[in-house]
């Protein structure tokens, strides 16, 4: 677990130099550090939204980043985030802000969040009428190279990194497959956000992936059981619930991809609720992981909910920087609500 700034907090509270107070007489104002594991849904440019809420968190130093998992735009920030923090030195959270503002800085340079021409009409219906062998023969990804400019994956892989983990899908064996901070890469990130309708599925050893999303849109269970932070904080982009009856075809086919790259983090906060019932029970071998676990959810609300399946595919950095200040105040409203709860207690409620 990360904890910078915990020697500066202990040396404080012995007062001033020379000062002779007892400790009794001196005041800690600090709040204690809390270890916090991150889990960040994917969305394609909607990743944005996570930017925002990570900036906003970043400027606390009394949360501890432990763990960091998240699919697609969300294994971009949590890596963004996890090498900035790393190759920051004396100044983690600096530095972590910083690689997050370049990394959508850089996206915001690209024409939109896939090949040339991907946001044109024309080029959406012929992706359903072509595939990207076809239509992008020469697999161009403009991702790859705002990543090898952006992410030090060296910093990724050192044994006193935040703990990384970043889904992809195997295509060919339909599972879900988590790659860890040795085993990180551009190959790896790209793999976690491979739309498959737009790019050829990224190969790595003997195996084929597509996008984190389809399977673990983010994983949690890595971040209950290898991690030490008791409390995990889930991002969500895609909405889980709707008030309106979709009626349109943009209407229907958004609520269709919310349903579908939701329904993998459903199984696992159902079958973590299961588990901590379970675990409640005399002669049940569960770990006290799960009974100790507070979970927590932040999301946009209506401001995300709001927006059609066709604006992940935007990068124009208006869009980009109007979302990142949605997600700094829907960190700022839940820091507001549920500071004291970390550490604490659950504010997510599992069926």
């Amino acid at each position: 677990m990360v904890t910078e700034n915990i020697a500066v907090r202990k040396s404080a509270a012995r007062g001033p130099r020379g000062a002779g107070l007892p400790l009794r007489r001196v005041r800690r104002t600090a709040t204690p550090p809390r270890p916090l594991s991150l889990a960040l849904q994917g969305g394609g440019a909607h990743g944005a939204f996570t930017w925002g809420v990570l900036d906003r968190l970043l400027e606390e130093p009394w949360i501890a980043i432990d763990g960091l998992s998240g699919a697609s735009a969300g294994a971009l920030n949590a890596a963004a985030l996890a090498s900035g923090w790393q190759a920051g030195g004396r100044h983690p959270r600096a530095a972590a802000r910083e690689t997050l503002e370049r990394l959508w800085r850089r996206i915001g340079t690209l024409a939109d969040f896939g090949p040339p021409l991907m946001a044109a009409p024309a080029f959406q219906m012929m992706t359903r009428l072509f595939s990207p062998y076809q239509l992008n023969p020469l697999n161009v990804n403009p991702l790859r190279g705002v990543l090898e400019e952006v992410i030090d994956f060296e910093a990724l892989q050192h044994a006193r990194a935040p703990r990384l983990f970043v889904s992809a899908t195997d295509l060919k064996q339909g599972r879900a497959v988590v790659f860890e901070n040795e085993e990180m890469s551009v190959d790896a990130l790209l793999a976690s956000a491979c739309l498959p309708h737009l790019y050829k599925a990224v190969t790595i050893g003997d195996a084929h992936y597509w996008d984190g999303g389809f399977m673990a849109n983010p994983t949690i269970f890595p971040l209950v059981f290898n991690c030490d932070a008791r409390d995990v904080l889930i991002v969500q982009i895609d909405s889980p619930t709707t008030e309106d009856l979709p009626r349109s075809p943009s209407q229907i086919d958004t609520r269709r991809s919310q349903i579908v790259f939701n329904a993998p983090l459903m199984r696992e906060l159902e079958a973590l609720g299961y588990m901590g019932r379970m675990a409640g029970r005399r002669g049940c071998g569960l770990s006290d992981r799960v009974k100790g676990l507070n979970l927590h959810m932040l999301h946009g609300g209506a401001a995300m909910q709001g927006l059609d399946v066709a604006s992940k595919q935007r990068a124009d950095w208006g869009f980009l920087s109007t979302l990142k200040e949605t997600g700094r105040a829907a960190a700022q409203a839940w820091l507001a609500a549920h500071r004291d709860d970390l550490g604490e207690r659950s504010t997510l409620t599992l069926s």
